[in-house]
């Protein structure tokens, strides 16, 4: 029954004529369902996104040695990069190419070290911590890119006036 004045149906009236079946899509079915080609994108999506991760997270790893450790393990670690930790032990030379070549030594170990990179700070000298990222070279030295330089509390120690620092804190002698 419709309404007089609109031409609508009447939304009061009980003999409404309704269809209420769901349509169907042609070629696929009614129930709104994901098809095989939805799946098919959904699956490379979530192995794309698997490889992405897969990658990220493997080549993100940069292990830590000690010289004598990675001198030990020079064949497995081949020409992956890796922090190599210990002494400079020769005076460092620097080449016409900017190559600067020293020998870095932990627990009677020493590995000949070639760095190609920002030059290191003033405190970068025999006798100094270092650890070096790089990787092997073919001809058995460690070629470094980074080099960070670990340092002393010396500075704490011979200029105390020029630190503001908690009223109670001493340098300890054994730093």
């Amino acid at each position: 029954m419709t309404d007089a004045n609109s031409g609508l149906p009447d939304p009061n009236a009980d003999d409404l004529d309704l269809d209420l079946t769901p349509a169907s899509r042609p070629g696929g079915d009614s129930t709104g369902g994901i098809n095989l080609r939805n799946w098919l994108i959904v699956g490379a999506l979530v192995l794309i996104g698997g490889a992405v991760m897969f990658q990220a997270l493997t080549n993100a790893r940069v292990f830590f040695y000690n010289v004598d450790e990675a001198v030990d393990q020079q064949a497995e670690l081949d020409d992956r990069t890796f922090r190599m930790q210990g002494t400079v032990v020769t005076e460092p030379a620097k080449a016409n190419d900017g190559t600067m070549t020293f020998a870095m030594s932990f627990n009677g170990v020493e590995a000949d070290v070639r760095h190609v990179g920002a030059e290191p700070s003033d405190l970068f000298r025999v006798g100094e911590r270092v650890v070096a990222e790089g990787s092997w070279d073919d001809d058995g030295a460690f070629r470094s890119s980074q080099l960070l330089v670990k340092h002393s509390e010396q500075y704490v120690e011979d200029n105390p006036d020029r630190l503001e620092t908690d009223p109670g804190y001493e340098p300890s002698e054994d730093r």
